[in-house]
């Protein structure tokens, strides 16, 4: 599986609601320099009230890797980007657990455009675990479109998160045993959905028309 310095591993890392992950910025953990470059950057993330952690922590990162001050700069402005994004599409109070989640799934190719979709499917429930499930599937091989539209649909007919996390254990399974991710996914939302309150609601249809492919 690719990585792109992704900001934390995906469902295993990911908090369930009410469990707070939140941790106090330390950037006298960097050296002055690596400091002084992402400062700018930190301070208009903490103007916008985003979780200016996580780009620290992608410079700590950079940092003990070595990757030079220049290199180190342009990620921490990249996740920036990124975070201002799925902060964006997550609104109107996307959580530092959603927004984790949402950064990892932008790195892994899910469009901006599926994780709206998510949001309105999902209401005001937390799209943490929901989010870093799909971006799980993308990363095992199953099609980005294909995996968008049975997450959303999965939200519409009111899934939690025991759910999500279900299903991602049992497709974990199914491809370490040889199966193919996409036929997996197939095979065990056949388990799941009957199990669920709400019948498909139309919004989810039209997802797959306007969700661009996964970027090669």
């Amino acid at each position: 599986m690719r990585r792109h310095w992704m900001v934390a591993p995906l469902v295993a890392a990911v908090a369930l609601p009410g469990t707070s992950v939140a941790q106090t910025p330390r950037p006298s953990a960097l050296d002055s320099a690596t400091a002084a470059a992402i400062a700018p950057i930190v301070a208009q993330a903490q103007a916008a009230k985003l979780p200016v952690e996580l780009l620290i922590a992608k410079a700590r990162e950079g940092q003990v890797k070595q990757v030079p001050v220049a290199g180190i700069e342009a990620a921490v402005r990249t996740l920036a980007q990124r975070i201002h994004t799925v902060n964006d599409a997550l609104a109107p109070n996307a959580t530092e657990e959603e927004v984790r989640a949402g950064v990892d799934a932008l790195a892994e190719g899910v469009p901006v455009q599926t994780l709206q979709a998510m949001r309105k499917a999902g209401r005001n429930g937390s799209l943490a675990v929901p989010i870093g499930v799909l971006t799980q599937l993308v990363a095992r091989g199953v099609p980005v479109e294909k995996a968008s539209v049975q997450i959303v649909d999965l939200l519409q007919r009111g899934a939690l998160p025991r759910h999500f996390i279900a299903l991602d254990n049992r497709v974990r399974e199914d491809v370490l045993a040889g199966r193919r991710p996409d036929e997996s996914l197939d095979l065990r939302l056949k388990g799941i959905i009957p199990t669920l309150p709400v019948p498909a609601q139309v919004e989810g249809a039209g997802l797959k028309a306007n969700t661009p492919g996964k970027p090669r």
